[in-house]
């Protein structure tokens, strides 16, 4: 009898064996910043393991790679990045790297706001995902190119994909909801930098800023003088530093304009989890975070 019960047992251990070694294993991904690695991992779930080069609550426009990000890379089955001139630091890095597999630009469905750049040269506002639309067109993006690096997971991408983009549809109609009291004249904010314009296409609110679509320019005496000229004249409460940034030169536009700083705006990175308070760990939660602080400035 025990020796059934032993041939039983070795026969049991021999299938959970079989089978752990034939599951397929997860997509080793790695995203260049935070917030589009979220958008991969709701898209993904079990199917990927999710790194990212720019850690939460640091600046992808200035970031400087380190010979680990080299490495995490060269690890990688399949590398996203936001494009739209964002990342301009990558090129090196994954020449450097030695990764020799797909590079997906996750924005490339995206309709840019084209601006001219220092030199005079044409360059695309590279903060698309504030607009959760484009968000959206992340995500089919993100889908299609998960899907065709890992097909036997097709079935819980697609699944992930359609309920990630419910939420997203959600979570647009709620934010436009917030706005509705608000005449279109009075949607004015200043932030730190030019990063709100798409979210400011999509729920027409007008953002005005001391500094451009990177945060590593500096402001000219000119451009603060006009609009802590504009602040006056149009009135405007809702003034915001960013997770990012100084709050040197807000806090003074803000007291020569004789406005105060309303609260925080998560721009180009997610607040890490691992930090208390963590408002926007993830990219609906930043969204989210943003909107409410915007509401309560401009009702201020």
């Amino acid at each position: 009898m025990k020796v059934v019960r032993f041939i039983l047992c070795f026969c049991l251990w021999l299938g959970g064996t079989s089978y752990a070694e034939s599951a397929p294993s997860k997509l080793k991904v790695v995203a260049t910043f935070s917030i589009l690695g979220d958008l991969i991992r709701n898209v993904g779930g079990e199917a990927v393991d999710v790194k990212f080069i720019v850690p939460e609550n640091a600046d992808p426009h200035v970031y400087q790679p380190t010979p680990q990000d080299a490495a995490m890379l060269a690890k990688a089955d399949l590398v996203f990045v936001n494009g739209l001139d964002f990342e301009g630091w990558f090129e090196r890095l994954i020449s450097n790297s030695g990764y020799k597999g797909k590079v997906i630009v996750a924005g490339k469905n995206v309709s840019p706001r084209i601006l001219v750049g220092s030199k005079g040269t044409a360059v695309d506002d590279p903060h698309a995902w504030h607009c959760v639309k484009n968000a959206m067109l992340y995500v089919e993006v993100i889908a299609e190119a998960l899907v065709e690096a890992h097909p036997v997971f097709k079935d819980l991408i697609l699944q992930n994909k359609t309920d990630y983009l419910k939420k997203l549809e959600n979570l647009d109609a709620w934010v436009e909801e917030q706005y509705v009291s608000f005449p279109v004249n009075k949607r004015l904010v200043v932030t730190t930098h030019d990063a709100f314009w798409y979210y400011g296409g999509s729920y027409k609110i007008t953002f005005l800023s001391p500094v451009g679509i990177s945060t590593d320019a500096e402001p000219s005496a000119a451009a603060v003088a006009h609009l802590i000229k504009e602040i006056k004249a149009k009135d405007i409460r809702a003034v915001f530093i960013e997770s990012l940034s100084s709050r040197k030169l807000v806090e003074e536009i803000a007291a020569e304009a004789g406005a105060n700083v309303d609260g925080t705006l998560y721009a180009d990175s997610l607040s890490s989890p691992r930090v208390s308070p963590s408002p926007a760990p993830t990219y609906i939660d930043m969204i989210r975070h943003n909107t409410l602080e915007i509401v309560k400035g401009l009702k201020s």
